[in-house]
């Protein structure tokens, strides 16, 4: 049976259902009725008559459900669960919001892991590894959904059962066990998005941002999108099924981080970057090294410069490590990405490469761990990564990006992208200039447009007058309201959505 014949069989029993009476009381809609349902009709909705129309009633009515559900367990005392799908520490936007929500006497709040579907299983086990270690010594309430040593998933009822909200963290939906995806999840599950990077990237033919972030299907199956800039909100807005109607400009909580200045002493330095033993912290100089992973292009987009320069910018580590020290910080993907595009013959090779990063006394490889306090304590990035552009405005420091053939930015991304040097990735001589003129001798003279262009873009505290952490800590809270909606309420068509 092919995917429209499939959908097509979740429709009618969606049909099937709304004459059966099942969708006429919000609170008791069966529970065999799940997101997958919705999904069958958003992707076949231009065919049917009023299909978009119908879809977001459905929506609105799934929603409306898991308030009700919501509602009753209040009523009866019980705790709201709430869940964050977390893939990766180094990808983890959600510590000052889990903070919120953890103090919240009326919410059991904790973090599922989950293991990436899309990875080699050696590399999958070591992702689970890195990051439950982060979120057991930073004491997170963790639930084990994956079973490491089987390479396998359990269920939700091995869990305690399905969880009333769940705060996704990556829209990659594909890139997850089924078991992790919304659409396996019942529709009285409440689905909330808070972004882990922000989008400034787009392809060349300009597709990319309109129909694989701004109106993918996951975009569209929320109830709410936290989303990070007024440009990207305009985005939802254009293009989105939904004409963001489900989106909100909070700011980006991962950023929250940034509005609190922190005086660094040399034992925490020292225990971030790798200072040779004969240097003070104060001199070296420290320049984070952060590399994409889209070499062949990877949906549309073609960011990464590595098969030009994975060499030469081990060899900069080498030629200055008396007076730099290096952080390589690739992205999560590379490993695979590195392989697949022939820069290296084998994983053993690429991870041969991150032992000659380690091995020298002024470098070190961070993979799956938090990179805030990296940016906090660095004094400049050499990188042709993607949400770096936006993330490291926010601590006002040069960055050189490495340019390449294929790249494309959205309005967000062509704004802030005037805000730093540029390279092409095989321009060693301009690379090397960077290190010398702007990070060693400090002629930094981008700083006051990197400041401007932060106030303009990404200044969500000046706007909002809240972090965005607490921005989305309300919008939850909106949920757990002692609003009653019952059947006649629904009946009426009224609906607080």
């Amino acid at each position: 049976m092919g995917l429209r014949e499939r959908y097509a069989q979740l429709i009618e029993k969606l049909f099937n259902g709304i004459d059966a009476g099942d969708f006429d009381c919000i609170g008791k809609i069966p529970e065999h009725y799940t997101y997958m349902d919705l999904y069958a009709l958003m992707k076949l909705s231009d065919e049917l008559d009023n299909g978009r129309e119908l879809y977001e009633q459905l929506l609105s009515l799934a929603v409306a459900h898991g308030r009700s559900c919501i509602e009753k367990k209040i009523q009866e005392g019980e705790k709201i669960k709430i869940c964050f799908l977390a893939i990766s520490a180094a990808e983890w936007p959600a510590g000052d919001l889990y903070y919120f929500l953890a103090q919240d006497s009326r919410i059991e709040c904790y973090v599922v892991i989950t293991p990436l579907s899309d990875r080699d299983a050696e590399a999958r086990k070591d992702t689970y590894r890195g990051t439950k270690e982060y979120f057991v010594q930073n004491g997170y309430d963790i639930r084990e959904i994956y079973d490491i040593e089987k390479d396998d998933c359990l269920s939700w009822s091995d869990l305690g059962g399905v969880p009333d909200i769940i705060i996704h963290l990556t829209p990659w939906i594909a890139s997850l066990p089924q078991v992790c995806q919304l659409v396996s999840f019942p529709l009285r599950c409440i689905h909330c998005y808070l972004p882990y990077g922000i989008h400034v990237e787009d392809s060349v033919d300009g597709k990319y941002c309109s129909n694989l972030v701004y109106n993918n299907d996951f975009a569209n199956m929320m109830w709410k999108i936290w989303t990070d800039s007024e440009k990207n909100m305009e985005g939802y807005r254009k293009y989105g099924m939904l004409e963001g109607r489900n989106v909100v400009f909070s700011g980006y909580a991962k950023m929250d981080y940034f509005y609190s200045k922190r005086e660094w002493i040399e034992e925490e330095i020292r225990s971030i970057w790798k200072i040779p033993e004969e240097k003070k912290a104060c001199e070296m100089r420290r320049v984070i090294i952060a590399p994409h992973h889209a070499i062949l292009g990877y949906g549309g987009i073609k960011f990464s410069t590595f098969p030009k320069n994975a060499f030469f910018l081990l060899y900069l580590a080498k030629k200055y490590q008396d007076r730099i020290a290096f952080i390589y910080k690739p992205h999560p993907n590379l490993r695979l990405r590195a392989v697949e595009a022939g820069v290296f013959e084998s994983y053993e090779a690429y991870d041969a490469y991150l032992r000659e990063w380690d091995s020298l006394p002024n470098a070190k490889v961070v993979q799956e761990s938090s990179y805030l306090e990296i940016f906090d304590t660095s004094d400049g990035m050499i990188m042709d990564s993607i949400s770096f552009i936006a993330e490291y405005l926010y601590v006002n420091k040069p960055l050189l990006f490495l340019r390449r053939n294929g790249q494309a930015f959205n309005e967000l991304g062509t704004k802030l992208m005037q805000a730093y040097d540029t390279a092409w990735g095989e321009d060693y001589c301009a690379i090397e200039k960077f290190l010398r003129e702007v990070i060693l001798n400090g002629n930094d003279e981008k700083k006051e447009l990197r400041k401007t262009i932060w106030q303009e873009e990404l200044d969500y505290v000046r706007i909002n007058q809240c972090m965005a952490s607490e921005f989305a800590y309300r919008d939850i809270c909106s949920l757990l309201r002692n609003d009653t909606v019952d059947c006649k309420q629904h009946e009426d068509g009224e609906n607080d959505e």
